[in-house]
Parts: structure tokens; C-alpha cells; sequence
């Protein structure tokens, strides 16, 4: 027995058991793949089943919790129908409303916040008279509502009748409009333990451990106050409960927590086990089978060498093949060469008495030839397919070669492998010249990636001084000047606005050819986006004498869901352009739709300017392309306008087409494809007034490193009563912000010792009790500067330069709603 089993392990060893190892390791991996997908099953199914106990539960306590606040709603409406209403009737009414609502234990009337009517009347009597004004216990929490206008819950409290529960507080106002009044509040409390039975939550054959979060409805932020706070250490299934006002965090494993395995894994073993064996011993038997066959093919072969080498028929083939430029092999059935010509000889450097007697792979594989190309050769060969592959073989002195081989399997009658042809060419210097384009690829995306850093980083270094020109030149013109002085200013801002284009032209530019650039679409009203965009250019053509008209098509829909910002930018360069090249006549506008699609949209603007030739108009899209070089003399720009514009048409599924008549004008054709509204709000119009209420006094830090742009900041809110605390980097702004504890924070994100994301990284740690809004000012103009404020805890995102205006809207819209993200656009 053991002398069999030694003999088995030295089989194991020869090539041709392969098969045996490989259905070995197949097994294995079959069996240790099926024991994963039954416990990812078994872990679905569980949770599914917790889900399912959990939507109940949570369905239960919000239909509960708003047939209770519903109640509420319908005592405060007789309430308001009978003012006047007695302890009497308010028994009957509420006893009528409550019905058999066992967890509610006294409702409470009143008005001016003096409780007047409790019901249950002779349980809650002792209540009759509590001020509310006086009551410090309570006082603040209800002024509190009646403030907010809104319903209150509150709780779980210890109740003075003892237990536990929540106190539902709903305000009631008189009047309407400017009669509209406080009348005083009804107060409703519900035991907690019965809402708890009532939702399920007590049961004793409940499947589930549960753990309610949440207090006063603050959700998870809100503690647990029901059930084991362990149970969030054990990947519980969590979802919200939606209170009338509020949450509660609901989480829930199985009673017992998570199985560690599941319960059939003993049968499952078993049945991979008798698998195995059925595939494992039959591929060892087959394998020993082609070993005793392959020995006796052996000895034969050696008695039939000579005949073989006599054969007249590999004669002739080789005086025909011996002259071909390609290197061709000639293999038996067993693949030993028995034949090859001298292109063999001058490719590999084997002779050919060397190569005799020998397989192909043999000779000229290696270390860096693919095993799989290896592999797949010997299936085709014996399938008897033909193959064409490029492999990857050493010549006799160790040199590397690209071989192209094509593989010819010839048959008998018995459909057995006769020979097996090869003919192959030296494909080396293909392959090198293929590798050095895939290294010139790499060096022309690594100079795309150097290009797109040096924009950013010019970017910021070019809007940074921008900021405090344009700032500065803005106050100035606020100031009382000379005619002289004025014209100097007027000056200074038109060329800061025109480098300013001409940055934001590049960028916008780089990011469409990079694919980063990405529209961000909205709901808006499309006639109030299409005059916005005119009303710009209005006072240029007036200056000129144009007449600058707008036409509306009838069926145009009246709002409209795309990236309006981006819409206006195209409508701005195409009017813009229009209007500075006609020196007189009309710029004529017209919107139309398409009968089939009122939401593919065809903008025209039509011109009695200049025109262009069809020569032109071949180079009119390109970038950094005008006309000639007569007309960039003329009338100036960088060339770039129209040909993002139409890039970004493309975006919107759509192009800009242009028909010209030199001499007589043009006419370019908007095509988009806008989308059905979806009732979502839009942009926050930049022309609508900032509420400086909410602004004024405020302590405002200001982390900014350039003191021309703290200078620049300073003069804008001078006027507010700020509180202005400055720092030049983030480390400072971190240790200022928990000594100061300011209302809103203006944060740099280049800064030297620490930056903006960092500091604010800092400032949103857990452990700081003080959380104050914060909008960031960057120099940097790219979407993912955007992001990064965003995953860094900021609050608001303003561009360099910033004016005043986008700087107080900023800070408004902030302070107004700091969990809402939102971006003033500069330049």
C-alpha cells in the first residue's frame, strides 16, 4: 500500500497528470466560492427578513404618532369653531375624538398659554390654571413653539403620574392676515409604553432587537432612549421614522445578533465533498491512462525515426519550401520537429539537426513567454484547428523575438493528425515600433495633465491679484471723481473684466477637452433666461444705434429643464459677437421649436453686420480663429468664443450652425435639447438683493493670506457692523475660530503653514462644539475645487475676483441655510 501511494505522488509529478492539479485547484476554488455565495445568501435572506420587521415597527409608530397629531389638528378646528366651548362639551368632544386611544393621557386647553380644559377631567384636574408664562420648567420650550409656529414633540420625559412620554404641543393662531394672532396651544401627552405595545415593539415573540434614537426628534444625533444603545456595534439595519415633526433613528438586528455560519453548512460541505471526488479521481485515471499511452508512443517513435526522415514526400516538401523567406516547421502528430527550412535556422539560430527530434516550444520558449498563448496553441493543435497568433520566443544565443506563427494542422482520413505545418516571420521591429507609440501615448497624457496643472495653477496665480484690482477699482468708482480720474477707473475695470473673459475662456476650453467639464441642469423659465442674457448686450447696441429685438415662437414651452448658466454663456458670445460686428442696422433674435418636440429648442441670431465668405466661414469655429487678422484688429477677442460655444452646444445634444452673406450679415442657428421641468428649484437669481439683516453685526473670521484681498474684504463689509477678525493662514484660523466662536467664516484655501480644506477639516471635527458656516474663496476656477470644499465640511464657494455683491450674497445665503451648498460664479 504505501509503495502505491509513493508511486502516485511520483506520477503527480510528470506533465501529463497537469490536469489532475488543475481539476484540483478548480475544486478548490469551486469550494471555497460556494461556501461565500450560501453565507452572502443566507446574511440577504436575514436581513431581508429584519427589513421586513423593521418598515413594520416603523410604519406602526408614524401611523400611531400622526393619528395622534391628526386628533390634535381636529380638537384645535372645533376649538376655533367654538371658542367659547366648556369643560362640558370639551369632555364630550374629546372623548368622542380619542375613542379607545389608550396612549394618550390628558389633553390640555390653552389659551394664552393658561391651561383652562384637561381631559380626562378628573385624572388631570389638579392641572386646571398651570400658567405656562410663569412655569420655568416649561416656559422656554413653550415660547419656543409658539415662536416657530410649528408643532412640537418632545420627549420621552418622566411623566409626575410616573413612567414615561412624549408631549405633542401644537400652536393655535386666530385671525387671518394682519389679524392673525397667538391664541394659546393644546398640549397632548402620550404614554410611551403604550405607543411602544401598540407599534409592536414589547412584544415577547418579537424576532428582533431593537434600538430607538432620537430624542425630541432629532434623529441619531438624539441618543438612544429605547432599547440596548450596543445594538449600533453590530451592523444593524437602520432606517428613519418619520415623525410629524422630526425623526427617530430606528435600528434592529435578530434577537441573539448575527449568525456567525450558516445552518446548512455541514450538508453543503458534504455535498461539495462528493462532487470533488466524482471529478478528482476520474481526471487521475484518465491521466494515467495518456501516460502508459504516451510511453508506448515513445518507444515506437524512436524504432520509426529513420523511416521518417526517408519519407519522399518530406523531401519534396522541403526542395519547395527551403527557398522561402519565412521560416517553416514541419511537427509530427506528438508536435516534434522533424523538418524545418533555413529561414528557421537564420531566425533562431538552430540548425537543423538541432532542432530535430525537438518541440517547437522547447526550443525557443522562455521566461517572458505567455503560457496562456502556450496553452491555447496546444488546444487548437489538438482539436486540429488552425491558429494565428504572435508569440513571444528566445533565438539559441538568448535573444528575445515577436514571432508571427500561423499553425496548420494537416488530417488523415480518419480525421487524426497527420503533421502539423508552421510558418512564421520575425514581427520584432513591429512590435518595438507599437511599444514606442504606447510610450509616446503616455508622454502626450502626461503632457495633457502638466498642461491642465499649469492652467490651474495659472489660474490662481493670475485671479489672486485680479481680486484685489478688480475690488479695489470697484470701490474707487463708489468715490467722488474727476471726469479725467473716472474715465482712468472706467478703464481699469473693463480691461480686468476682458482678461478676465479671456481666463475663463481658456479654462472653460481646457475642461471640455479633458471631458471635465459637466452641465449642471435645472429647472427655469426660458424667457426670463433668453432676456437676461439680451439685456447684457442692450446697452452696447443702443451705444451703436442698433436695434436689438427679441421674437418668441407661439408653443415654446414656458420653463424648461437644462444648464441655463451655460445657455446664457452661448446666447452672450452669439449676441455679443453679432452686435460688435454690425455698425449698423438691427441684431434680430428669434426662438423657435420644433413641431414634433416643443423641448428642441432652435435659437437664430441674425445680424446686418459685416458678414463672412465661405473661406471664412470654413475656420470660423476654430479655436484662437477669426475672420482674418483685419478683423481681430478691429474688433479685438481672443477667438475662442464661438468655439466653446459650440462645444458646449454639443453637450446639450445640439450644434451651432452659421449662414453668411459678406457684406450683408449673419445668421447663426442655436440647437439644444432641453428636457421636461421636474418641479425642482433653480439658481438663486444674482440679481435679486441680498438680505443684509442677516449679515449685519455678525462676527465674521477671515482666513485669507494676500492683505490686499483681507484690505479689499474689510471695505466691503465696512458698512455692516461686522466684527471682523482677521487671520493670514489656516493654523491661525483654527485657533481663532474656538477662542472667538464668529458666525460665519470666509476661508482661503491657499494658505501657507496650513490651507483652507485642512482648517476646515479641523473646525468640523466632533470634538468642537462650535460649528459656524463656511464659505470658501479660491483663485482656482475647476469643478473639483468645488467638490473638495464640499467633502471638507464648507458651506459656500466663492471665486476669485469676487465683487461685493456675490460676496454679501455669499454670505446671506449661508447664514440663512448653512446645510445647502451653493456657488456664486465670479467673472
Amino acid at each position: 500500500m504505501r509503495d502505491w501511494v509513493q508511486s502516485f505522488f511520483v506520477a503527480l509529478g510528470n506533465r501529463t497528470y497537469l490536469p489532475t492539479w488543475i481539476a484540483l485547484f478548480v475544486v478548490g476554488i469551486a469550494f471555497a466560492y460556494a461556501e461565500r455565495q450560501n453565507q452572502i445568501i443566507n446574511d440577504q435572506e436575514l436581513r431581508a427578513e429584519v427589513q421586513a420587521e423593521v418598515g413594520l415597527i416603523r410604519s406602526h409608530l408614524e401611523g400611531k404618532l400622526t393619528a395622534d397629531v391628526q386628533l390634535i389638528k381636529g380638537l384645535v378646528g372645533a376649538l376655533m369653531a367654538e371658542q367659547l366651548m366648556t369643560q362640558e362639551t370639551f369632555n364630550e368632544v374629546a372623548s368622542y375624538a380619542a375613542g379607545d386611544r389608550h396612549e394618550i393621557l390628558n389633553i390640555a386647553i390653552a389659551p394664552d398659554l393658561v391651561v383652562t380644559m384637561v381631559y380626562p377631567y378628573e385624572r388631570n384636574k389638579a392641572v386646571l390654571g398651570l400658567d405656562y408664562n410663569k412655569n420655568e420648567a416649561q416656559r422656554e420650550a413653550v415660547m419656543r413653539m409658539r415662536d416657530s409656529g410649528e408643532i412640537v414633540l418632545a420627549g420621552p420625559v418622566n411623566l409626575v403620574q410616573g413612567g414615561t412620554g412624549f408631549i405633542i404641543r401644537y400652536p393655535v393662531f386666530a385671525g387671518e392676515g394682519a389679524d392673525r394672532r397667538f391664541w394659546g396651544m393644546v398640549a397632548a401627552v402620550i404614554d410611551a409604553d403604550a405607543l411602544y405595545a401598540e407599534a409592536g415593539l414589547a412584544a415577547e415573540d418579537l424576532p428582533i432587537e431593537i434600538a430607538l434614537s432620537g430624542r425630541d426628534g432629532t434623529g441619531h444625533q438624539g441618543g438612544v432612549f429605547y432599547g440596548d444603545q450596543n445594538i449600533h456595534d453590530h451592523d444593524p439595519i437602520v432606517t428613519d421614522v418619520f415623525l410629524p415633526t422630526g425623526t427617530w433613528e430606528l435600528a434592529a438586528i435578530p434577537r441573539g445578533g448575527w449568525p456567525k455560519q450558516p445552518g446548512n453548512l455541514l450538508e453543503l460541505r458534504l455535498v461539495l465533498l462528493a462532487a470533488g471526488i466524482l471529478i478528482i479521481v476520474p481526471t487521475f485515471m484518465a491521466c494515467r491512462l495518456s501516460a502508459v499511452r504516451r510511453a508506448t508512443i515513445n518507444t515506437l517513435r524512436k524504432r520509426e525515426t529513420e523511416l521518417e526522415r526517408n519519407q519522399a514526400e518530406l523531401e519534396q516538401l522541403s526542395t519547395v519550401a527551403q527557398n522561402a523567406s519565412d521560416s517553416i516547421v514541419l511537427s509530427g502528430p506528438d508536435q516534434r520537429i522533424f523538418w524545418v527550412n533555413e529561414a528557421f535556422s537564420r531566425m533562431t539560430g538552430y540548425t537543423v539537426d538541432e532542432a530535430v527530434g525537438k518541440r517547437p516550444g522547447e526550443l525557443l520558449n522562455g521566461p517572458e513567454t505567455d503560457p496562456a498563448t502556450i496553452r491555447e496553441i496546444s488546444e487548437y493543435i489538438s482539436r486540429g484547428e488552425r491558429l494565428h497568433r504572435e508569440i513571444l520566443n528566445y533565438t539559441k544565443s538568448g535573444k528575445t523575438i515577436w514571432v508571427d506563427t500561423n499553425l496548420v494542422p494537416v488530417l488523415d482520413e480518419d480525421g487524426e493528425i497527420n503533421m502539423v505545418i508552421g510558418i512564421e516571420r520575425d514581427v520584432t521591429s513591429q512590435k518595438q515600433n507599437a511599444a514606442e507609440l504606447a510610450v509616446a501615448k503616455v508622454a502626450a497624457e502626461q503632457a495633457d495633465r502638466t498642461k491642465t496643472e499649469f492652467l490651474a495653477n495659472m489660474s490662481h496665480e493670475i485671479r489672486t491679484p485680479m481680486n484685489g484690482i478688480i475690488g479695489m477699482a470697484d470701490l474707487l468708482s463708489e468715490t467722488e471723481l474727476h471726469e479725467d480720474q473716472e474715465q482712468y477707473v472706467q478703464i481699469i475695470r473693463t480691461s480686468s473684466k476682458a482678461l478676465l473673459k479671456i481666463i475663463n475662456d481658456i479654462l472653460d476650453l481646457t475642461r471640455m477637452e479633458s471631458g471635465k467639464l459637466s452641465l449642471e441642469p435645472v429647472d427655469f423659465d426660458l424667457e426670463s433666461c433668453i432676456e437676461n442674457a439680451v439685456d447684457i448686450l442692450r446697452p452696447v447696441a443702443s451705444e451703436k444705434g442698433l436695434d436689438l429685438t427679441v421674437n418668441y415662437a407661439s408653443g415654446l414651452p414656458r420653463t424648461v429643464r437644462a444648464d441655463d448658466g451655460r445657455l446664457r454663456q452661448i446666447l452672450v458670445n452669439l449676441v455679443g459677437n453679432a452686435v460688435k460686428f454690425t455698425a449698423s442696422g438691427r441684431v434680430d433674435v428669434r426662438v423657435l421649436c420644433a413641431s414634433t418636440n416643443p423641448y428642441r429648442l432652435t435659437i437664430d441670431v441674425q445680424d446686418t453686420g459685416i458678414g463672412m465668405t465661405s473661406a471664412q466661414l470654413h475656420n470660423i469655429f476654430d479655436r484662437f480663429s477669426q475672420a482674418d487678422a483685419a478683423t481681430t484688429r478691429s474688433f479685438g477677442g481672443t477667438g475662442l468664443g464661438l468655439t466653446i460655444s459650440r462645444l458646449l452646444a454639443k453637450q446639450m445634444d445640439g450644434d451651432i450652425t452659421v449662414y453668411s452673406d459678406p457684406g450683408r450679415g449673419s445668421c447663426f442657428s442655436l440647437h439644444i435639447q432641453c428636457q421636461a421641468p421636474l418641479g425642482l428649484p433653480g439658481h438663486i437669481d444674482a440679481d435679486e438683493a441680498p438680505d443684509l439683516d442677516l449679515i449685519y453685526g455678525c462676527k465674521v473670521l477671515l482666513a485669507e493670506d494676500n492683505r490686499t484681498n483681507r484690505l479689499l474684504i474689510r471695505k466691503y463689509l465696512s458698512d455692516l457692523s461686522v466684527d471682523l477678525i482677521e487671520a493670514s493662514n489656516g493654523q491661525e484660523a483654527v485657533e481663532l475660530c474656538a477662542h472667538h466662536r464668529p458666525d460665519l467664516i470666509l476661508m482661503d484655501m491657499s494658505m501657507p503653514e496650513m490651507d483652507g480644506l485642512t482648517a476646515t477639516r479641523l473646525i468640523r471635527m466632533p470634538q468642537n462644539p462650535h460649528q459656524p458656516p463656511i464659505v470658501a474663496l479660491t483663485a482656482n476656477a475647476f469643478a473639483s475645487d468645488r467638490e473638495a470644499c464640499l467633502a471638507a465640511g464648507m458651506n459656500g464657494f466663492l471665486s476669485k475676483p469676487i465683487n461685493k455683491r456675490e460676496l454679501l450674497h455669499g454670505m446671506a445665503g449661508v447664514l440663512d441655510d448653512p446645510d445647502n451648498l451653493r456657488r456664486v460664479a465670479s467673472g
